[in-house]
């Protein structure tokens, strides 16, 4: 094996051990089969905490942040694509096994804003549990929103927004993603 194609692999390492050393505690990981790619990183502020299964590939400029009281559960060998975003201020778990293409948003909170007499920005969040299962396909450009939950087995079509369950195994797209076709096992 060429010692330079084993370089951006032992880069990426270094990058997510140095990150996570500086967190004190405050991410937790079983392995050592870790990525994490250019312009990539973990924000932690006050009470949140990050906790990653065994490899984890989070390519170049992917952020994962837990803030407030916000907790992200990421299982094993979960692969999230560049410009891949995760915000938590409440709860967003993540099972084994996933796909995440290109520019995903997954986020477990939106903006209060039903006063007029006080700024969007000064009026706090409503936050809701994502939840993401296992053997799942996110395809490009999609936006997984406060209280959505995707079960096992389950394709997101590209430039999709997922509001709400996602049960059946199948392939869901649209706004709001809705099923388009179920996954149904052929015996291959």
């Amino acid at each position: 094996m060429k010692v330079w194609s084993l370089m951006p692999r032992i880069i990426g390492l270094l990058r997510f051990q140095v990150s996570v050393f500086f967190r004190k505690n405050r991410i937790r990981y079983i392995g050592f089969k870790q990525y994490l790619g250019k312009g990539s990183h973990f924000r932690i502020s006050e009470k949140g905490k990050i906790y990653i299964g065994r490899s984890i590939y989070l390519s170049d400029r992917g952020s994962i942040g837990a803030h407030i009281e916000g907790k992200i559960e990421i299982g094993d060998n979960n692969f999230f694509n560049s410009n891949v975003n995760v915000v938590s201020y409440k709860s967003v778990k993540i099972g084994d096994n996933n796909l995440f293409a290109q520019n995903i948003v997954i986020v477990d909170h939106n903006h209060n804003y039903d006063s007029l007499e006080k700024l969007i920005c000064k009026q706090g969040y409503k936050c809701e549990s994502v939840e993401i299962g296992s053997d799942c396909w996110i395809c490009a450009n999609t936006v997984i929103c406060a209280g959505a939950y995707i079960g096992d087995h389950i394709v997101v079509a590209a430039n999709s927004v997922v509001n709400s369950r996602l049960e059946k195994p199948g392939l869901y797209g649209g706004i709001p993603a809705k099923l388009i076709k179920e996954r149904k096992n052929y015996g291959n």
